[in-house]
């Protein structure tokens, strides 16, 4: 049957219409539609999804979003010295990454949250930067000095470095605690700072993918412990529907007294091999490979999924894939990545029953 001009536009138009609500309505199922597009959506009978915080998949309060802000992450010191630790409670994601000596050192990444009190802050390392530029192009790095060639290569990698001695500098020390061990900062303070200097620059992608169903195929995971060296263990155990952190056998606990505790942990086996910077005592200070492509195992409601991680460049995500290729998912929560070395370190990886 043939259209007249008229009918050629109605229909033209019905299908333009379609297309827009089945735009909008994509969109509002994201959580994330402005205002008008919501209203334009609830008119049209489409139900907004909640928003979630990208870096956990939380579901947000209703009506509230994700905070418009850029990434912020804030090393952090991990020795007998430095206990208790605060303010890693609050971060979405930590990276616990291998350091000169044998030693290990957080990377706290930041977003939905804040905190007064975070750290001990310490110095920067060249696995930073290759971490960061994941969540952004320009994400917030919070340290405490670091080697020349270190700072260099974050600057030049696009970071906004922050850094006690900055003009605008949000660090304090605790008199209480000894140096260097008492060096602290408040995140709030630092995006005052930090968006300023990182103007334009989006609130972070998701690096994960979240689901409630569990991957398979996957048996029970009750726990981890992650030896990187005879300085440094990491165990995690399932208690009470999240993973605790253990240390010489007791929960390790924040300043607040609560233990450090996540929903997924995340083992990421990496290549390390010495580089030509050295700390003050001459030990070689690690270079982490974090492209390419390794073993990896992730544990989430008591369960352990293993896989794969791939990664093709700096600028690329992370994926972690089952044995058959399926996308690993996580649980939506916390997350602590263990970076666990081969190489110049050899970290011995055992799971819980």
């Amino acid at each position: 049957m043939a259209l007249t001009r008229r009918g050629k536009a109605m229909v033209t138009g019905g299908t333009v219409a379609g297309f827009l609500v089945v735009g909008l309505g994509a969109m509002t199922l994201t959580g994330n539609a402005p205002a008008v597009v919501r209203d334009i959506t609830n008119a049209a009978g489409i139900t907004e999804a909640p928003a979630t915080c990208p870096l956990t998949g939380e579901e947000l309060p209703e009506g509230q979003q994700a905070p418009d802000r850029p990434v912020l992450a804030v090393k952090v010191e991990n020795t007998p010295d430095a206990q208790p630790l605060n303010g890693l409670d609050k971060a979405d994601v930590v990276y616990e990454e291998v350091v000169e000596g044998g030693i290990t050192r957080f990377i706290s990444v930041f977003h939905c949250e804040s905190t007064t009190r975070v750290g001990p802050v310490r110095s920067a390392r060249t696995t930073d930067p290759k971490i960061l530029l994941q969540f952004s192009e320009h994400p917030i790095l919070a340290f405490s000095g670091g080697a020349k060639k270190v700072v260099n290569g974050a600057l030049d990698a696009g970071l906004i470095l922050m850094t006690e001695g900055d003009p605008a500098s949000p660090f304090s020390r605790d008199e209480v605690r000894e140096a260097p061990h008492n060096l602290f900062t408040n995140t709030a303070k630092l995006w005052a700072v930090g968006r300023k200097r990182a103007e334009g620059e989006p609130s972070p992608r998701a690096v994960f993918t979240y689901a409630e169903e569990v991957p398979t195929p996957n048996k029970k995971g009750a726990g981890v412990t992650v030896v990187f060296s005879s300085l440094a263990t990491a165990e995690w155990r399932w208690e009470g529907g999240r993973y605790v952190r253990y240390l010489d056998g007791q929960p390790m606990e924040l300043e607040n007294g609560n233990p450090i505790t996540a929903d997924n942990i995340v083992i990421q086996r990496v290549a390390t091999t010495e580089s030509d910077i050295t700390d003050v005592a001459g030990y070689p200070s690690p270079e982490v490979a974090v492209t390419g492509q390794g073993k990896a195992w992730v544990l989430r409601n008591g369960r352990l999924i293993q896989g794969t991680w791939e990664r093709a460049s700096e600028g690329d995500l992370t994926t972690f894939t089952t044995k058959s290729g399926d996308p690993i998912t996580l649980t939506p929560g916390n997350t602590f990545v263990e970076l666990a070395p081969t190489g110049m370190f050899d970290a011995d990886v055992t799971f819980g029953k």
